[in-house]
């Protein structure tokens, strides 16, 4: 392979990469959010 795509196929895969972090910090922060709503509204009418 040629250097030139050996750096593109690089870049791609560190992007792919970026993005299923910020899939996955997604995922977390809203799970988060769930669980405090769930407890405030536990809290509330339990």
């Amino acid at each position: 392979m040629s250097t030139n795509r050996v750096k593109k196929s690089a870049a791609r895969k560190k992007r792919e990469e970026e993005q299923a972090q910020k899939v996955i910090k997604g995922i977390f922060i809203g799970l988060i959010i769930l669980a405090v709503l769930a407890i405030a509204c536990f809290s509330i009418w339990g």
